[in-house]
């Protein structure tokens, strides 16, 4: 299964890269590159408001959920689906974008693209949420498991600077 989750994020990737438009792998992904060991279940990634309706362009012939402003017990922000080969890539745009605690606070989830780190990962150049602001993030929505596996990976993770985009 995981085969087809790279196959897709590499079809994916490769067309945002093409088209110079700047993003970033989150959720179980971004977290699967810092050394997670999460069963990969759909593709995350973040667009900023300049590229947003263009990602929605460039993807038309897989979109399954058009760009929609999505409320839900966990998410205040606007969404689009894809569907490629089975896999589900959730598109997110980061301004205006919160997260609902579990007491019910909007809070402003504050995402700035500038501070993605690139890695490679299998044989993909991608850019990806810091293991911090991942972490962050995790602990805003209450996810404990997820924080559990994160903080592991914080603390064994080498201290040295990642190349982010300028």
């Amino acid at each position: 299964m995981w085969q087809k989750h790279l196959k897709v994020l590499a079809f994916v990737v490769g067309k945002l890269q093409s088209n110079n438009i700047r993003y970033q792998l989150s959720g179980g992904i971004a977290g699967n590159i810092h050394g997670s060991s999460w069963p990969p279940h759909d593709i995350d990634l973040e667009v900023g408001v300049a590229d947003f309706a263009c990602v929605a362009e460039l993807f038309a012939d897989v979109l399954k959920v058009p760009p929609h402003h999505l409320v839900d017990d966990e998410f205040d922000l606007l969404l689009m689906t894809l569907t490629i080969d089975e896999i589900e890539v959730d598109i997110n745009q980061v301004e205006d974008a919160f997260a609902i605690t579990k007491a019910g606070e909007h809070v402003p989830l504050s995402t700035d693209l500038r501070k993605a780190e690139r890695h490679q990962f299998e044989g993909l150049d991608v850019m990806v949420q810091a293991l911090e602001d991942l972490l962050a993030y995790k602990r805003l929505l209450g996810r404990e498991a997820d924080v559990v596996d994160l903080c592991s990976l914080y603390h064994q993770a080498p201290k040295f600077e990642t190349r982010r985009e300028a």
